[in-house]
């Protein structure tokens, strides 16, 4: 079975093909972005006159309910389900830092790090909220 991506206020699947579908605010500009729906894998599709920028903290948003996919953990994350068709959805965490690489799938007690900036969140508690 496919992996699919889930908003985890109203549980719309966010991949109804390969991509994951979600809104983003730079702040300035909002816009949809198409993700990557293999963790660690960073390649995205924005419209470029989006304007994204490195360093830049954006807020993602699901495009079906519009509710804010901010990390309950930690805000310097967006989180997503991942159901892989078995159990419990795991849960997904990724930067919300324009160009930072690091993404954390949550599944039960086990974390996987992804990205080469994820060491620099080692100190973060995904069980906390």
């Amino acid at each position: 079975m496919k992996r699919r991506y889930l908003c985890p206020h109203c549980r719309a699947v966010l991949n109804p093909n390969v991509k994951v579908v979600c809104v983003v605010d730079d702040g300035e500009r909002r816009g949809l972005v198409l993700l990557s729906a293999r963790p660690g894998d960073y390649r995205m599709i924005a419209d470029p006159r989006l304007g994204l920028r490195e360093g830049v903290t954006c807020e993602f948003f699901c495009p079906v309910c519009q509710a804010s996919l901010t990390s309950r953990a930690d805000e310097h994350f967006a989180e997503l389900l991942l159901d892989r068709g078995e159990g419990e959805p795991a849960r997904v965490e990724f930067s919300r830092v324009y160009g930072e690489h690091a993404t954390f799938l949550i599944d039960g007690r086990d974390v996987t790090a992804f990205g080469e900036d994820a060491d620099d969140y080692e100190d973060v508690n995904f069980f906390g909220y």
